[in-house]
């Protein structure tokens, strides 16, 4: 997925859905990257700004812009929240030798396909941030 100009990815296995984007309902006093909730499945989805996560830089307006829905821990501990991105990419499978440990906030690391930069995110720190 991308946002602005950075590329991001997450494991397969924590990726529930991709929809176009959802209409967000803002909340008072949420942080800035909470940019608020929506509804899914007749559930409130939490819905985070995937820019500010990652700090990227603004790109050209998003054609078909999508939130990416993901689950965030394991068993009962498990939630969904939804990542607002400018799209969806393609499904790569990315070699873990490959991935170097970046250890800041949601980026669990970076690793490079096909010449591009990508920034490997952790899912169980997004579950932290909704």
């Amino acid at each position: 997925m991308r946002s602005g100009e950075v590329t991001c990815a997450l494991p397969l296995g924590a990726v529930r859905r991709v929809v176009r984007a959802l209409a967000v309902y803002p909340l008072p006093g949420a942080t800035p990257a909470l940019l608020g909730l929506a509804e899914l499945a007749g559930e409130p989805l939490a819905v985070l700004d995937l820019g500010r996560l990652v700090a990227a830089p603004p790109g050209g307006h998003p054609a078909f812009p999508v939130t990416v829905v993901v689950r965030t821990g394991a068993g009962s501990d498990a939630e969904l929240v939804g990542l607002q991105a400018d799209e969806a990419l393609e499904v790569v499978a990315v070699p873990r030798e490959a991935i170097v440990a970046a250890g800041r906030g949601f980026v669990a690391g970076e690793a490079t396909l096909r010449e591009l930069a990508v920034r490997v995110l952790d899912p169980a720190a997004l579950g932290a941030a909704g």
